[in-house]
């Protein structure tokens, strides 16, 4: 009886790690599609509104998912302190801080950092055609994990339940 239980338990848990890597493809899928969203209202602001930056970040943030508004807020109290430090040292120790617990990988921070490192140095025009590539640039990632999941969310299910079993007929 005790090891029908065991056996059991090791099953359900490879069941869980396999649905669990499945669960982290698709969250990656939608934090990655936020960050468009964001990036979209951010490069609108600077467009259109031609608000200080603090000010936008305020603005975006009410919009934005909850995710990033913590690291909005961060940069943009930060931005209001002026503690001497520039706009880009300010958004990277956001990045840095805000956005590593996300599910985004390092080449989406990098991204991030390199888009910080504009804000504020590059003229208008300029920073609009980055946050341009880097919204077309996030396209292609998201086209590319959407084909991830779709090859790897069933696979991964699937071998948590196989590898569960395995372990059971190793064990036993």
């Amino acid at each position: 009886m005790l090891k029908f239980i065991g056996a059991f338990l090791v099953i359900i848990s490879g069941t869980g790690i396999g649905f669990k890597a499945s669960e982290n493809l698709v969250l990656q899928n939608t934090r990655l599609k936020k960050l468009k969203e964001l990036l979209i209202i951010l490069r609108g602001e600077i467009r259109y509104n031609n608000t200080v930056m603090p000010q936008a970040l305020r603005n975006i943030s009410k919009k934005s998912d909850k995710v990033f508004e913590k690291f909005l807020i961060y940069v943009a109290d930060n931005l209001d302190k002026y503690q001497g430090k520039t706009i880009s040292d300010i958004w990277n120790e956001g990045v840095d801080k805000e956005l590593t617990k996300l599910m985004l990988g390092k080449k989406h921070l990098d991204k991030l950092k390199d888009l910080g490192n504009t804000l504020g140095f590059l003229d208008k025009e300029m920073q609009i055609s980055y946050f341009n590539l880097m919204i077309e640039q996030l396209d292609t990632d998201i086209e590319d994990n959407n084909k991830r999941c779709r090859d790897n969310c069933k696979l991964y299910r699937t071998l948590g339940v196989m590898g569960g079993i395995l372990v059971v007929l190793i064990i036993v």
